[in-house]
């Protein structure tokens, strides 16, 4: 007899209705996919359509697409303007793409008519670049930009990615859309397509070979900072949708902290090259240096964990289930690899060592299939001098 009240109560909290996606074939956003899928949504996701990865074999029957190329404007995109057409019941729409606040404002037009019930934002950590400095670990409100204009300008340019992300932010919430907005430390674990795991990865597993120092800037020794792992987007996604929160801002990272050499050390470890890695510590300006890519230190994840009963993914998993991934990946997506190889020849690689290594990434009878590394937890504080 309780049965219907329990179902009408659960339509209330979590609604029903389709999840739009915009974007979807990256690290977070194929991870979110997996999760949306998982929790039993009905997902379409528009994007360029290209296979990154293995994006279509995971996704092409089991999600509807719009191909569309955001960079051009959705205004244009025909199966976009046909989707709405047919006025579809938007339960949410989640979006990895609105990368500045002119394209967030253009979303926020098209899709308001809708009526989304959540307009769920996935930001960056580097919002808090361009905002007043505060001391670590960093709350969600601690998002205020300069009142002095050229305190404005300088931030901004420092860091344009932090700025346009917050334009993004600011244009959502300024659009009355009920909104959620998660902001992500830089990404980690499979399927990235900035490759910029995948080239530290190499690096550290081929060092005998390429002879090739890390680079670490002075600034960047003892910073320590926070990444987020791409399946704990999907995790926190899912988790606010079914809550049914609204108008609310959460950081989304690992509970490890980590400094640039200490991330190294451990990858390093895995391959048992702890002991021949070393670093060149630098100060000058520009380096071939790949995380951190947002400079005001941890985030503090306390309001993801008590709204959303968000548990981040256990640092000995991540690094495993990604360097796996990877390993595995030298012989099953040749042309993300060859994007890999291409990124270190230009910015790495000696010119006498590309062939070699060349060599070495495309011997399909070299077995590189890992069964994950040992657990090791090294105190950020206490490197050796030599990493």
């Amino acid at each position: 007899m309780l049965i219907l009240p329990f179902l009408c109560l659960l339509s209330l909290v979590y609604g029903d209705g389709e999840i739009l996606v915009l974007g979807g074939q990256g690290l977070a956003g194929s991870a979110t996919l997996n999760a949306l899928l998982d929790a039993k949504f009905e997902v379409t996701a528009l994007n360029d359509n290209k296979n990154y990865f293995d994006y279509h074999e995971m996704f092409g029957s089991k999600i509807e697409s719009l191909a569309c190329i955001r960079s051009a404007g959705l205004a244009g995109c025909f199966e976009l303007q046909n989707y709405i057409k047919g006025a579809p019941k938007l339960r949410a729409i989640v979006d990895f793409t609105s990368s500045t606040k002119a394209l967030m404002e253009e979303a926020v037009e098209i899709f308001a008519p809708l009526n989304p019930e959540v307009y769920l934002f996935v930001s960056a950590a580097a919002v808090y670049d361009v905002a007043i400095p505060v001391p670590a670990p960093i709350e969600e409100e601690d998002v205020q930009r300069p009142e002095s204009v050229i305190l404005r300008e300088s931030y901004n340019e420092k860091n344009i990615f932090g700025n346009n992300m917050l334009g993004s932010e600011e244009a959502l919430k300024e659009s009355g859309l009920p909104y959620v907005i998660l902001r992500c430390a830089d990404m980690v674990g499979p399927r990235d397509t900035t490759y910029r795991w995948w080239q530290y990865q190499v690096w550290s597993e081929h060092f005998d070979l390429l002879d090739t120092a890390f680079v670490v800037p002075n600034m960047l020794k003892d910073m320590r900072f926070s990444l987020t792992y791409g399946a704990d987007v999907g995790q926190a996604v899912v988790s606010a949708l079914q809550k049914g929160v609204k108008d609310r801002i959460y950081n989304v990272a690992m509970e490890k902290q980590f400094t640039l050499p200490h991330l190294l050390l451990e990858m390093c470890k895995v391959f048992d090259n702890a002991e021949t890695c070393w670093a060149d510590y630098t100060d000058a300006q520009e380096t071939y240096t790949i995380y951190p890519s947002n400079h005001q230190g941890i985030l503090s994840i306390a309001r993801a964990r008590e709204e959303l009963d968000f548990e981040p993914t256990p640092w000995d998993t991540v690094l495993s289930e990604t360097i796996q991934f990877y390993s595995d990946a030298r012989l099953k997506f040749t042309n993300e690899r060859n994007i890999v190889l291409q990124k270190l020849g230009d910015n790495v690689i000696p010119y006498l060592t590309v062939g070699p290594l060349n060599e070495v990434m495309t011997d399909v009878s070299k077995d590189e299939i890992l069964q994950g590394p040992t657990p090791v937890d090294v105190d950020a504080g206490g490197i050796r001098t030599e990493l």
